[in-house]
């Protein structure tokens, strides 16, 4: 006499139902003491075989639509930033305290500059110093208040994401920077033209007062209080194809693309031509920025 509780329930009746009709269909497979005669003639053997090539063959057909769906989700912003990867991330996209690089010789120089001017008649060394004093403001202005906006416009995106970065950790911390400067002089200390990009390095003299404060116990982690002097570089760099835009471009608060007033999206991107003008493939944008210990 067989009690309900030793039945097999439905799950267990169905593993064992499916295992035996595998082994059953298996070809040279022994069910109960035989030999399956069947072997790969089997019915069920030959739909297992149809079955899984039909699912090889039909597999793409399955994956295309999600790896579509994925693209228009996030492949808008992997493309845009795909070609602007060699002025916005790696090395180039530093943000440091510390000794500054020697200035290039003279002649070196001049022939950087040359070389750049070769490929861009409207190239103006003048220019660029001056915008470097004017983003030298806005950083001070920013590192003041905390809020990254001023120096959106300049800045090329790995730089802007590691100057939020160190934003969001001095809010974290408890750190501010009140700061108030001014760039006193500004002189080109190196130029370069590759086949892929320009990059210039202008050296800046400040003066003013910029300190960094623990604001819970009132500390003063770095700098001072007191009026000082102090040098800085900026580096900025751009693609070798582009070319001093005629509406003036950044330092100009206009789209080097499309000639547009200046006014981005999140990612950096013109709002009338969506083109990335962050990305330094039109005009020259900030790749690094470094500071004298002070």
């Amino acid at each position: 006499m067989r009690l309900d509780s030793d039945r097999d329930t439905f799950s267990e009746w169905f593993m064992s139902a499916a295992r035996t009709v595998m082994r059953w269909s298996s070809p040279k497979s022994k069910f109960a003491g035989k030999t399956s005669a069947l072997g790969c003639l089997n019915p069920l053997l030959i739909l297992q075989i149809i079955t899984v090539l039909l699912l090889v063959a039909l597999m793409p057909l399955y994956l295309l639509p999600m790896m579509l769906i994925r693209l228009v989700a996030v492949g808008r912003t992997s493309i845009r930033y795909s070609s602007a990867l060699d002025v916005t991330s790696g090395p180039p996209a530093r943000w440091t305290y510390g000794a500054l690089e020697p200035v290039a010789e003279p002649a070196s120089v001049r022939a950087g500059t040359a070389a750049i001017a070769a490929h861009d008649p409207q190239f103006d060394p003048g220019r660029i110093l001056t915008w470097a004093a004017a983003a030298s403001g806005l950083i001070g202005e920013s590192a003041s208040t905390g809020d990254a906006t001023p120096a959106r416009t300049f800045m090329a995106n790995g730089l802007f994401r590691s100057y939020q970065a160190l934003l969001e950790l001095r809010a974290k911390a408890g750190v501010a920077c009140p700061a108030s400067w001014r760039a006193t002089s500004a002189a080109l200390v190196e130029a370069v033209a590759t086949p892929l990009f320009d990059e210039v390095r202008v050296r800046l003299q400040c003066e003013g007062w910029c300190y960094e404060m623990h604001e819970p116990s009132g500390i003063v982690v770095r700098g001072s209080k007191e009026p000082g002097t102090w040098t800085e570089d900026l580096t900025f760099g751009r693609s070798a194809d582009a070319i001093s835009p005629a509406a003036g471009g950044l330092p100009a608060r206009r789209c080097p693309s499309c000639g547009a007033p200046l006014a981005l999206d999140r990612d950096g991107a013109c709002t009338y031509c969506h083109g990335i003008v962050t990305a330094g493939r039109h005009d020259w944008v900030l790749i690094g920025w470094r500071r004298e210990p002070w």
